[in-house]
Parts: C-alpha cells; sequence; structure tokens
C-alpha cells in the first residue's frame, strides 16, 4: 500500500487568513464553489444510491458556505471547524462550532445521517484510520468524502499532507466498517 499514498508535508503549513485570502487564487469564499462539490451533485449522487437524508455534518466546514448552501436546500445542516481564523467569518454561524475532526468525542451516536467531508488530507495519514472510526460512529447512512485522489489533477495546495490513490482510501474506509457503494459514497456496514 506505501505506493498507493505519497506525503506531501511532514509538517504542514498553518492554514491561516492568508491561505483563505489566497485559496486557490482568490478569496475562499468565492472560490470554494470551484473546490467544493457542490450540495445538488451530492444529493443527486446519493438519491441515485437510494439514500435519501435530512441531517448532514459538513466535517472541516471552512466559513460554512457548504452548510448555507445545504440548509437553503431544506437539509438540517452542520459544520464543525477547528480553524477559529475562518469561522469567525462563518457565514452561518449559528450552524457551526468550532471542533478537530482529531476529536469529535462531543458528537452523540447516530447524531447526523450523513458525513460530508473535504478535510482528511489535511491531517497525517495515519490518524485517518481513527477519524474513519469516529465517522462510523456519528453518521448513521454513509460518508461523502470530497477529496483528491493520488494521480487526479489538482490546485496546488501547500497545506495539504499527503495525496493518496482510490484504493488506499477504499482500504481505510473498509477498515472502519465501511462498504463503498459509489464514487466517494462510503455506506455503514
Amino acid at each position: 500500500m506505501n505506493e498507493s499514498i505519497i506525503t506531501l508535508h511532514e509538517q504542514p503549513k498553518e492554514i491561516n487568513q492568508d491561505y483563505f485570502n489566497n485559496y486557490g487564487g482568490y478569496n475562499y469564499s468565492e472560490s470554494y464553489r470551484d473546490y467544493t462539490v457542490s450540495p445538488y451533485t451530492v444529493i443527486a449522487s446519493l438519491a441515485e444510491n437510494d439514500i435519501y437524508f435530512e441531517t448532514l455534518l459538513d466535517a472541516g466546514c471552512a466559513s460554512g458556505e457548504l452548510v448555507r448552501d445545504f440548509r437553503k436546500l431544506g437539509i438540517k445542516a452542520y459544520g464543525i471547524e477547528k480553524n477559529t481564523v475562518i469561522l469567525k467569518k462563518s457565514v452561518i454561524p449559528e450552524f457551526c462550532t468550532e471542533m478537530n475532526i482529531l476529536d469529535m468525542s462531543k458528537l452523540r451516536d447516530s447524531s447526523v445521517e450523513i458525513i460530508y467531508c473535504n478535510a482528511l488530507m489535511y491531517i497525517q495519514p495515519q490518524a485517518v484510520l481513527s477519524i474513519l472510526k469516529e465517522f462510523f460512529r456519528i453518521c448513521e447512512k454513509v460518508v461523502y468524502l470530497c477529496n483528491p485522489f493520488l494521480g487526479e489533477s489538482l490546485f496546488y495546495d501547500p497545506c495539504r499532507v499527503f495525496l493518496a490513490k482510490e484504493i488506499w482510501w477504499d482500504h481505510q474506509f473498509q477498515e472502519a466498517n465501511f462498504n463503498k457503494i459509489a464514487k466517494n459514497i462510503y455506506k455503514k456496514n
């Protein structure tokens, strides 16, 4: 499996105000749609797999744009984010809270139906499995992994810690008792 992952930064750069001011070449609030899967795509992908839901957690929500957009569609969406700088600029602060995905112990078992996450590549790869086990505890149905896989084209992100092939991610989810049912969708066993 070692050939399935590359480490980009042993000590990643801090995700700070400069990062969000120049995310992909311009401000995060303006560019998040270019780098985030739309709520319509997520809902359609889940519906194609007979998964319907009312609640969603965006794990690594930044300033909450995705939470806001899901809420506009009638989904009870919430977000957690460890970076207080961007969280202070939340567009929907009443539904986004400070929390690190490395410690989600305050979240109740089966408290949301779906977890959407694009933040796992910002941590050390050896922490992924324990986070996925927590996702298994917290979600009722599936995890939607919004994550570029090694080999796919993507913009350079100086804070990303690693890139892994899709097979590596599949293995991590299997170890945490999820089954892959579609690209980016992992269902609880």
